[in-house]
């Protein structure tokens, strides 16, 4: 029998959709390092291959790990996972100058067709320099860090998982916007003097201290759910909280200060503000940058190819697009997450108190999960051996169902949890009866069961797919519309210019 402390670290939430979309991510990577490597492009050495793969798998050990399964039992689970999200991986990424080798990377077809074009749209460009801007970046990570931890954000957090993940979203993309001017990846711009990045990382080490000294020096919890969920090692909430506090306070200022310091102390050494990573002995000025990644990109003897080799890489990209696009669809609306279930039954009998999870409101006729937690009343410890059995019948007819509950089916391996068939809508009565040893207690929990409507109806995840699709197409048209009008107008006018001559 294994103990808590490895049921512990099993307790493994792998998501199959983002875990496809980072692999994804890293092979295109991979690709264009290796096609520009071999194409004897200096400004991409190893150690940032490295770092964009490191920084790649930080995004996923927090998305993956116990940090994440346990999440909504600590806050300083929670508060940890934050971190590597804003702290960790987005800095680690940028060090890897993902931009250039990720359009490299890509099919032939979707770089001239879409990556070139977007990157190279005034609008698009105007965009990422107003937000890339230090100020306007500082705002955001400041805004964005504070709105999500007031209580009533988080506490949507954590009861929706669907809101948990745009939670993540908003994080990973602002940490992002705010860690460029200080990484400069390039071939970025810098806006401000390279000695303007120590107050800069100072102001937003001062912003994490806010947060982090509300959390520590707070009389009350501030998120209510946890103070409702069981605690599971000994903490209260209250010293949970303290706790996130803390480890924000201390852990959350390093990687503030320690690139503060490591520019200041680079600064005083030269005399004068150190150029940014753009400028220095590791690439060329920007304008040869920006023509060598366009013509790696979009190299003349790519848009000299034949009608026929053109025809291959559209059809090659549709069917890439297509198989990674449905693949990825079906993986996000298929998962599943313990983060949909809420506390349904929280109940002292004899030897054991036993806390039980199930989705939100009246359940549908049919399958549905439940998660148990068996502790001990006196000691709160996780009783991870105890034998659990769950039955149910209807109230007015002679319905049943019945389960044995097991832990290798749970991505938190302290809970025990199945699935129980309902199969009609009305009153159910849930029965679960817990034995360990010699001791042996029952529980109830009414449930009410909806009828299962039928209908047709399309997951969010396909929605989103053809959306993209559709803008795909449209870009694609609008493009070449434009380029058979410009070709136009040059014929006109090469015809009027032949005209004109004597």
């Amino acid at each position: 029998m294994q103990s808590v402390s490895q049921a512990v670290l099993l307790s493994w939430s792998v998501p199959p959709a983002a875990t496809f979309a980072l692999a994804l991510t890293a092979v295109i990577y991979l690709r264009g390092w290796v096609l520009m490597r071999r194409a004897g492009v200096p400004f991409i050495p190893p150690w940032r291959a490295f770092s964009f793969l490191l920084g790649l798998s930080s995004l996923w050990i927090a998305l993956a790990s116990p940090v994440d399964t346990f999440d909504g039992f600590l806050l300083t689970a929670h508060m940890l996972q934050h971190m590597m999200l804003m702290m960790v991986a987005p800095p680690l990424i940028l060090l890897g100058a993902p931009v250039v080798p990720m359009v490299r990377g890509l099919p032939v077809f979707a770089a001239r067709e879409f990556a070139g074009p977007l990157l190279n749209w005034r609008v698009a460009c105007r965009v990422g320099n107003a937000l890339t801007r230090p100020v306007v970046a500082l705002l955001l990570m400041g805004g964005v860090m504070f709105a999500w931890h007031t209580p009533r954000l988080y506490e949507l957090a954590l009861a929706s998982n669907s809101w948990h993940q745009v939670e993540h979203a908003c994080f990973f993309l602002v940490s992002l916007i705010f860690w460029w001017p200080v990484v400069q990846p390039w071939p970025g711009r810098s806006h401000w003097p390279r000695w303007a990045m120590v107050p800069y990382l100072l102001i937003a080490d001062l912003q994490n201290t806010t947060l982090s000294a509300i959390l520590v020096f707070s009389d009350k919890v501030i998120y209510p759910s946890y103070e409702k969920v069981p605690r599971l090692f000994g903490l209260s909430a209250q010293h949970d909280q303290s706790a996130a506090g803390a480890m924000m306070w201390v852990l959350g200022s390093l990687p503030f200060t320690i690139p503060a310091v490591v520019i200041a102390i680079q600064c005083l050494q030269a005399g004068r503000p150190i150029p940014s990573p753009s400028r220095g002995a590791e690439s060329a000025p920007l304008d040869a940058m920006v023509s060598l990644s366009q013509k790696l990109s979009f190299a003349g003897r790519i848009l000299r190819r034949r009608l026929s080799a053109g025809s291959v890489e559209a059809v090659s990209f549709l069917v890439l697009f297509a198989a990674s696009g449905l693949l990825l669809a079906h993986l996000a609306s298929g998962s599943s997450d313990d983060d949909d279930l809420v506390q349904r039954l929280h109940e002292t009998s004899g030897p054991f108190t036993v806390t039980v999870f199930a989705p939100a409101g009246e359940l549908d006729a049919g399958l549905s999960d439940f998660n148990v937690l068996v502790q001990d009343p006196g000691t709160q410890q996780t009783l991870i051996d105890a034998k659990v059995q769950i039955h149910a019948h209807q109230t007015n007819t002679s319905a049943a169902s019945e389960s044995v509950l097991t832990t290798t089916d749970s991505e938190n391996r302290l809970l025990q949890t199945a699935s129980l068939d309902l199969p009609a809508a009305g009153e159910w009565i849930l029965g679960i009866t817990v034995a360990q040893g010699t001791q042996r207690a029952e529980f109830s929990l009414p449930v009410s069961v909806a009828k299962t409507e039928s209908g047709f109806s399309i997951p969010w995840s396909y929605v989103v797919l053809l959306v993209i699709s559709v803008v795909l197409l449209l870009t694609y048209i609008r493009r070449h519309a434009i380029a058979r009008r410009e070709v136009g107008e040059n014929s006109v006018a090469e015809r009027g210019r032949a005209a004109t001559l004597p």
